[in-house]
């Protein structure tokens, strides 16, 4: 604001007189006193503005080995962290794909409370010859930050084996396969030549020339999945077994439906197989049609007359075996859990249907197997179910009975690939698993 200065009235001080001849100066005009400009407000020292946290890069470190144990459809990765938070991990796994750029599958063992250690992952359905790259993670929680961040390893890369004899016999390492005498040698087609869509069959000869193993697989989200893996007798015309995995995780139920007919088996010569239904005998699925809803090349592989043979039909296949089926499907468990499945048939009589030998019974053998973050097998639980091929009445729980009992009659040694102090006493039990 400007300031003014206020002159008070009064009686003026008279001057002195100038003498004469001397020039009166002029008097200089008075400079007028410039205006005082407005002093600006001062401005209101701003608030110092907080330092934003800045994420900071974790401590953690993650290493990934090179990979062992490769063959044409497996390979493992020995992992380790260090310097991980006080609360653990919360993830860890390996990330893999076909292109170092492009690391699009994935391979979890979940958390681990521990501030470092090793982890080891097994990568499964790989397709033989190619090249795989992959990287190890761990996921942590980051405090400044508020939020969880993976840290990685490098990335690696390995070559899985070609295909042929040791391509195929990885897919007889299931846990429910029995113990089987091969003579070592396998056929395989190359994808497409089958008549269903992207599959693949191996095929192994046995030291039975009246008898071939087969293991059907499909592909899924760039994966190779085996379907099932049958012994086939050619006597019979039928298998004598099949073996087969649900897991909701890795087996999901995509409502494909019933995409397939009844067809012959590509990895099977013809004359081992048939394919009639008569006098009151179905053709009863070993592996259920609604098991395999993943794809439709899943579910086409079921009508292969490798995985039917000749069931009653009334109050049994519609019955109390289809009464377990449906159980056995909505009691297949996910995450770490896997349930192993055998379904077969005994002889125990000359019963001839169309000139096709007739099975006297129908069995089914279930063991239920749990895994630790680090893949090895912790629990077992296990049980059978038998009956004969004929009309039944009440409930599928009539036919329980154990894994040792059927083994004792079928002559086979199933589920040698569970861990021995867990496989005796899963095999052992009678009790239902649910």
């Amino acid at each position: 604001m400007l300031s003014f200065l206020a002159c008070t009235p009064g009686t003026q001080p008279v001057k002195p007189a100038i003498p004469s001849g001397i020039q009166q100066p002029q008097t200089p005009s008075t400079p007028q006193t410039p205006e005082t400009p407005d002093t600006p407000d001062t401005p209101d020292t701003p608030d110092t503005p907080d330092t934003p946290e800045q994420p900071e890069v974790p401590a953690t470190k993650v290493f990934a080995a090179d990979a062992t144990s490769v063959t044409s459809t497996t390979a493992n990765i020995v992992c380790n962290y260090t310097d991980a938070p006080s609360s653990g991990v919360y993830d860890r796994g390996v990330y893999y794909g076909t292109s170092a750029s492009t690391l699009n599958q994935q391979a979890a063992l979940n958390s681990a409370s521990a501030t470092s250690g090793y982890f080891t992952v097994k990568l499964s359905s790989l397709e033989p010859a190619t090249t795989y790259y992959y990287k190890a993670y761990v996921t942590v929680w980051d405090d400044a930050a508020q939020q969880y961040m993976d840290v990685f390893s490098d990335v690696k890369s390995f070559i899985t084996q070609a295909g042929g004899a040791s391509a195929g016999l990885q897919y007889l390492n299931g846990y429910e396969i029995p113990a089987v005498n091969l003579k070592n040698t396998d056929k395989c087609t190359n994808s497409g030549t089958e008549t269903y869509g992207s599959t693949r069959w191996y095929q192994y000869d046995t030291n039975n020339n009246d008898q071939k193993i087969i293991t059907h697989t499909y592909s899924y989200n760039g994966k190779q999945y085996r379907n099932y893996t049958c012994l086939v007798d050619r006597t019979k015309k039928a298998p004598l077994w099949s073996a087969f995995v649900m897991q909701d995780d890795a087996y999901p139920d995509n409502g494909v439906g019933r995409t397939g007919s009844w067809h012959e088996d590509p990895g099977i010569p013809s004359s081992w197989q048939q394919c009639s239904s008569t006098n009151g005998y179905s053709r009863g699925h070993f592996v259920a049609s609604n098991y395999r809803q993943t794809t439709g090349d899943a579910n086409k592989q079921t009508f292969y007359y490798t995985n039917q043979a000749l069931q009653f039909q009334t109050s049994f296949n519609d019955g109390v075996w289809n009464s377990l089926e449906q159980d056995v499907k909505s009691n297949a468990p996910s995450g770490r859990d896997t349930l192993y499945v055998v379904v077969g048939i005994l002889y125990d009589s000359d019963n001839t249907q169309g000139g096709v030998p007739c099975p006297s019974h129908f069995y089914k053998l279930l063991m239920k197997c749990s895994f630790n973050s680090s893949g090895a097998m912790t629990a077992a639980k296990g049980c059978a179910y038998l009956f004969t091929n004929e009309a039944h009445s009440g409930k599928y729980s009539q036919g329980l009975t154990s894994i040792d009992a059927i083994e004792q009659r079928a002559g086979w040694d199933f589920f040698t690939n569970v861990p021995k102090n867990l496989q005796d006493a899963a095999e052992s039990s009678s009790s239902s698993l649910w």
